[in-house]
Protein backbone atom coordinates (compact mmCIF):
# COMPACT_ATOMS: atom_id res chain seq x y z
CA UNK A 1 0.00 0.00 0.00
CA UNK A 2 2.44 2.47 0.99
CA UNK A 3 4.36 1.70 -2.41
CA UNK A 4 1.17 2.54 -4.18
CA UNK A 5 0.96 5.71 -2.21
CA UNK A 6 4.51 6.72 -3.08
CA UNK A 7 4.25 5.98 -6.87
CA UNK A 8 1.18 7.67 -6.97
CA UNK A 9 2.34 10.92 -5.11
CA UNK A 10 5.78 10.73 -7.67
CA UNK A 11 3.06 11.10 -10.66
CA UNK A 12 1.32 13.62 -9.11
CA UNK A 13 4.51 15.69 -8.24
CA UNK A 14 6.34 14.84 -11.90
CA UNK A 15 3.46 16.02 -14.27
CA UNK A 16 3.57 19.44 -11.50
CA UNK A 17 6.84 20.11 -13.05
CA UNK A 18 6.15 19.30 -15.90
CA UNK A 19 2.52 21.88 -16.51
CA UNK A 20 5.08 24.40 -14.78
CA UNK A 21 7.67 24.28 -17.07
CA UNK A 22 5.43 24.41 -20.43
CA UNK A 23 4.19 27.80 -20.70
CA UNK A 24 4.46 29.32 -24.43
CA UNK A 25 5.77 32.85 -25.02
CA UNK A 26 3.02 34.65 -26.51
CA UNK A 27 3.70 38.04 -26.68
CA UNK A 28 6.92 40.54 -26.86
CA UNK A 29 7.08 42.23 -23.17
CA UNK A 30 6.01 45.78 -23.06
CA UNK A 31 3.59 48.20 -23.85
CA UNK A 32 1.56 48.41 -27.13
CA UNK A 33 -1.09 51.03 -28.12
CA UNK A 34 -4.01 49.72 -30.24
CA UNK A 35 -6.52 51.57 -32.31
CA UNK A 36 -10.49 51.07 -33.93
CA UNK A 37 -13.52 53.29 -34.47
CA UNK A 38 -16.56 52.94 -31.99
CA UNK A 39 -19.81 54.04 -32.36
CA UNK A 40 -18.96 57.58 -32.53
CA UNK A 41 -15.20 57.37 -32.84
CA UNK A 42 -11.73 56.76 -32.33
CA UNK A 43 -11.07 54.31 -29.25
CA UNK A 44 -7.25 54.30 -28.59
CA UNK A 45 -5.97 52.14 -26.02
CA UNK A 46 -2.57 50.91 -23.98
CA UNK A 47 -2.13 47.41 -23.35
CA UNK A 48 1.10 46.22 -21.01
CA UNK A 49 2.23 42.67 -22.15
CA UNK A 50 4.81 40.31 -20.49
CA UNK A 51 5.76 37.16 -22.54
CA UNK A 52 2.67 35.07 -21.47
CA UNK A 53 -0.35 37.22 -20.69
CA UNK A 54 -2.06 40.70 -20.42
CA UNK A 55 -1.06 42.74 -17.70
CA UNK A 56 -3.07 45.90 -18.35
CA UNK A 57 -5.28 47.42 -20.82
CA UNK A 58 -6.04 51.12 -19.89
CA UNK A 59 -8.57 53.49 -22.49
CA UNK A 60 -6.06 56.72 -23.41
CA UNK A 61 -8.81 58.13 -25.74
CA UNK A 62 -12.30 57.81 -26.53
CA UNK A 63 -15.36 59.60 -28.02
CA UNK A 64 -18.16 56.99 -27.07
CA UNK A 65 -21.53 58.01 -25.08
CA UNK A 66 -20.06 58.48 -21.67
CA UNK A 67 -23.07 55.87 -19.86
CA UNK A 68 -22.70 53.09 -22.08
CA UNK A 69 -18.83 53.73 -22.85
CA UNK A 70 -18.11 53.41 -18.85
CA UNK A 71 -20.26 50.01 -18.74
CA UNK A 72 -17.95 48.63 -21.54
CA UNK A 73 -14.86 49.87 -20.31
CA UNK A 74 -15.73 48.62 -17.10
CA UNK A 75 -16.56 45.10 -18.29
CA UNK A 76 -14.39 44.39 -21.33
CA UNK A 77 -10.60 44.71 -20.32
CA UNK A 78 -10.59 42.41 -17.05
CA UNK A 79 -12.45 39.64 -19.68
CA UNK A 80 -9.53 40.65 -22.04
CA UNK A 81 -6.63 39.81 -19.54
CA UNK A 82 -8.95 37.34 -17.64
CA UNK A 83 -9.21 35.31 -21.08
CA UNK A 84 -5.42 36.51 -21.88
CA UNK A 85 -7.58 36.81 -25.46
CA UNK A 86 -9.65 39.46 -26.90
CA UNK A 87 -12.19 36.82 -28.02
CA UNK A 88 -14.93 37.95 -25.61
CA UNK A 89 -18.31 38.47 -25.46
CA UNK A 90 -19.45 42.02 -26.27
CA UNK A 91 -21.86 43.98 -23.75
CA UNK A 92 -25.61 43.50 -24.30
CA UNK A 93 -26.82 46.99 -25.92
CA UNK A 94 -23.47 48.26 -26.36
CA UNK A 95 -22.64 46.57 -29.42
CA UNK A 96 -20.67 49.01 -31.44
CA UNK A 97 -18.63 50.14 -28.60
CA UNK A 98 -17.74 46.56 -27.55
CA UNK A 99 -16.02 45.74 -30.76
CA UNK A 100 -14.61 49.12 -30.59
CA UNK A 101 -12.87 48.76 -28.32
CA UNK A 102 -12.03 44.62 -28.67
CA UNK A 103 -11.05 46.03 -32.19
CA UNK A 104 -8.61 47.93 -30.23
CA UNK A 105 -7.44 45.62 -28.01
CA UNK A 106 -6.42 43.38 -31.33
CA UNK A 107 -4.73 45.86 -32.54
CA UNK A 108 -2.20 46.65 -29.80
CA UNK A 109 -2.38 42.84 -29.35
CA UNK A 110 -1.19 42.31 -33.06
CA UNK A 111 1.56 44.32 -32.50
CA UNK A 112 2.73 42.55 -29.18
CA UNK A 113 2.41 39.00 -30.34
CA UNK A 114 4.87 37.03 -31.27
CA UNK A 115 5.17 36.24 -35.04
CA UNK A 116 5.33 32.22 -35.46
CA UNK A 117 6.88 31.37 -39.12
Amino acid sequence: MKKLVGLALSIVLATAIVACGSKTIIYKQGTYEGNAEGHIGLIKVKIVTDQYEIKEITILEQQETPVIAEIVYDKIPPKVIKANSPEVEVVAGATYTSNGLINAIKDGLDKAKIKVP
